[in-house]
């Protein structure tokens, strides 16, 4: 299939090369719009409490609490309290009320059973809801929403939850993006420079990346008509895109030049460069993807959508790395050596460098290799009690509207108020207009009240303002309560049919897992002790039935990955010990930078010096699966390049020794080339406002930094040099499928 490739690329290169410029021309003005189609959150499974009564919410209820948000009023000349205070809240309150989509705003003056009022601290609390149908209208109305607190001049606001968080968190994620675009190409350019030493090779890499993120962006633009993609989907295939599509260029690259030094044919070059090294790009995208999969196991779309992205934006970068680039080299041919910034001959440079370290590495393999995993295993030693939980809006800075709303929050003792309890009560078809059941529910609401780390209640009867007698009275029938001053509060907490009413807990602050749990079960005895049946959902549940579903598939995703890889690289590469050596290496680099990370993130080691700024005291909870994925399989990338080239200099008659000399003089510099790079587009990830973005950042530069240096141009010769022969041997069985593969 390469050989037949090859031809192609080298017979037609001109006809490749319109074909991507079509595509690619095609493609931009998609590229643009990829970030309508990024909604998706992270989300508990539909089958879950959570979900269940969030979608009851929506569809049983006037106002859809999916969609409430939280806005905090700060005085600029006003103070917070005052006449003129509330004067100017008054105009604000109005202006949002008159907004098509708006069910509800609801200040200190309201009767919502909250503290939203800070006299000191100069502000209050706001409530606003929504009623929408989709995720599309809710962010047009929220931008209507915005413009009017925008134009108050006596108040200065907030806008957090709900909508307005997702659009937030859209606009961090395409500055994200471009961050790593308007750095990454430079630096990376100047990274190619050092290592080809001419200025028409260095830019066919950044050419080949370019290409990659249109052409991905655009295909996650269609698709996401078909499913929905997260909102960080963005940075992470810009990322990829730039690091696998320079690197994947930069292997094609090296090898050309190679080989036109010893044919002096750009066309020969160009289908030797293709059948050789296109092979080796192919299966090393093909290990990436099977190591993506395991993104597509836990059944959570959030994951999976992001699975679904890297996976378009490894192919594209496979493909345009194949086809694209050696039809341009086949074209370029000579004049890929132009505008050298060397008087040295280019490519040549580093070879006497890494060849000298690979010969000093086989003279001492057993220490080299109880040096390496040494390293490795007490780096990975801390990653034994890292903790995973969701940060919430505590995983943004103080630069975000969400992460200041979360602080005020905080100082009125309400910072549970975005992460509540929703208990969803099910009367059945008595309903709750029953008096008995409007007393149980009176009783549910005392008794929550007065559970531990609850600050507030929400209910139907949590109304200190009016005489518990008279709530009775309005609510002995729907259309008196719904006639009353007390409308707003029944059409937010009792649904339309009567059936469901809603009582909402906010806890006093953050809470732990097992602060979590202890409120969980004391909301459930209070539902026995009064004889009320419902469901317990709301944010915080939401956030624990994540990580359930996460981590509860994290072990499956973990075997097969590491299954299916070995299996590749055992196929590949006619070994039973190098897919198995592979594998080992690769679990303790992701060991090791799991450590790191701990040390980081949860314990504030060096955390200023890498600029995470406040420490949780925990990773977030998907950062550790998306570090596995994008680790396992990039490290496949520098296993697959140097054990091909160690294979092809064995089957060529070399010793095991000479083998892996020659391989490391000639993959050790692009080894060492594309690591640079891409930890340069990672590192870029680190001034993020958003806590997972910057962990896949650290995460992410310090794998593969461990990686190239200690795994690949250490551990990899030590322990190839210690097997020897047995680097090649297969079970006869194996030996003799693999024999009949190869003659076909």
């Amino acid at each position: 299939m390469f050989a037949a490739l090859a031809r192609l690329v080298s017979r037609y290169p001109r006809w490749v090369l319109t074909a991507w410029l079509v595509v690619a021309a095609a493609a931009l003005p998609f590229t643009t719009r990829v970030g309508e189609v990024l909604n998706a959150q992270p989300d508990a499974p539909k089958q879950g409490n959570a979900a269940l009564v969030r979608d009851k919410l929506a569809t049983a209820f006037a106002a859809s609490e999916e969609s409430s948000m939280v806005a905090v009023a700060h005085g600029v000349r006003v103070h917070a309290g005052t006449p003129e205070y509330a004067a100017a809240l008054d105009v604000v309150t109005a202006g949002i009320a008159a907004v098509d989509g708006v069910a509800y705003v609801r200040d200190y003056r309201s009767a919502s059973g909250l503290k939203l009022l800070d006299e000191d601290d100069d502000f209050s609390v706001m409530l606003i809801g929504l009623e929408t149908q989709d995720l599309s209208t809710a962010k047009a109305v929220t931008m209507n929403v915005r413009r009017v607190l925008d134009d108050s001049a006596d108040l200065r606001f907030d806008l957090s939850g709900g909508p307005a968080t997702i659009i937030e968190l859209e606009q961090v994620s395409q500055r994200d993006a471009r961050r790593a675009e308007i750095f990454g190409l430079p630096i990376s350019l100047l990274i190619l420079l050092v290592a080809f030493g001419a200025v028409v090779a260095s830019l066919l890499p950044l050419l080949s990346a370019v290409t990659s993120i249109v052409v991905s962006l655009a295909t996650l633009f269609f698709l996401g008509h078909l499913m929905e993609f997260a909102v960080f989907t963005e940075t992470i295939v810009t990322m990829l895109g730039l690091a696998t599509g320079i690197d994947y260029a930069l292997l094609m690259v090296n090898r050309f030049r190679e080989e036109l030094r010893s044919t002096f044919d750009a066309r020969k070059a160009a289908a030797q460069t293709a059948a050789t090294a296109g092979k080796a790009v192919a299966f090393s995208g093909l290990t990436v993807i099977v190591a993506l999969t395991a993104l597509l196991v836990p059944p959570v779309a959030f994951i999976r959508s992001i699975g679904v992205g890297t996976m378009v934006v490894l192919c594209v970068s496979v493909l345009v790395a194949i086809t694209a680039v050696p039809a341009s080299l086949a074209l370029l041919g000579h004049r890929v050596n132009w505008l050298r910034v060397s008087r040295r001959e280019p490519g040549l440079r580093s070879r006497a460098f890494w060849r000298a370290r690979a010969v000093h590495i086989m003279q001492r393999p057993w220490f080299w290799s109880i040096t390496g995993v040494t390293a490795l295993v007490l780096l990975a030693l801390p990653a034994l009690r890292m903790q995973v939980a969701d940060p919430g809006a505590r995983g943004l800075t103080t630069a975000t509207d969400a992460r200041r709303t979360l602080a005020a929050l905080e100082d009125l003792g309400l910072e549970g108020l975005l992460n509540p309890f929703d208990v969803l009560i099910d009367f059945g078809q008595e309903g709750f207009y029953q008096p008995a059941n409007v007393r149980k529910t009176s009783l549910l609401t005392q008794e929550l009240r007065e559970l531990p780390r609850i600050a507030g209640v929400t209910s139907p009867m949590a109304l200190e303002s009016i005489p518990r007698l008279f709530l009775y009275q309005y609510y002995a029938t729907p259309e008196v309560a719904l006639s009353s001053e007390i409308a707003p509060l029944a059409r937010a907490t009792i649904s339309r049919d009567g059936r469901y009413a809603l009582a909402r807990l906010v806890p006093s602050g953050a809470l732990t897992p097992s602060e979590g749990g202890e409120v969980y079960r004391g909301i459930q005895r209070a539902l026995e002790d009064v004889g009320l049946k419902a469901t317990i959902g709301g944010v915080y549940v939401q956030g624990t039935e994540w990580t359930h579903a996460l981590y509860g598939s994290l072990p499956l995703a973990l075997a097969l990955v590491a299954l299916f890889t070995a299996v590749l690289l055992g196929w590949a590469f006619r070994s039973l010990l190098i897919p198995i050596k592979a594998v080992l290496l690769n679990a303790l680099t992701v060991g090791a930078t799991f450590g790191v990370l701990t040390l980081v993130f949860q314990d504030g080691v060096f955390a200023k010096l890498f600029g995470v700024g406040e420490v949780l005291g925990y990773i977030d909870t998907s950062a550790p699966l998306f570090i596995f994925a994008i680790v396992f399989g990039l490290s496949m990338d520098y296993e697959v390049f140097m054990v091909a080239r160690i294979r092809e200099a064995h089957e060529r008659g070399m010793s095991d020794h000479d083998a892996v000399a020659t391989a490391l003089s000639t993959t050790g510099g692009v080894i060492t080339s594309a690591a640079a790079i891409m930890v340069t587009v990672f590192a870029l990830l680190l001034p993020s406002h958003v806590e997972l973005i910057r962990t896949l950042g650290l995460g992410l530069t310090v794998a593969i930094v461990l990686d190239a240096t200690l795994v690949r141009l250490t551990l990899v010769p030590s322990v190839m040099t210690l097997a020897g022969r047995w680097n090649w041997w297969l079970p006869g069985p194996l030996a003799r499928v693999a024999d009949r593969r190869d003659r076909t």
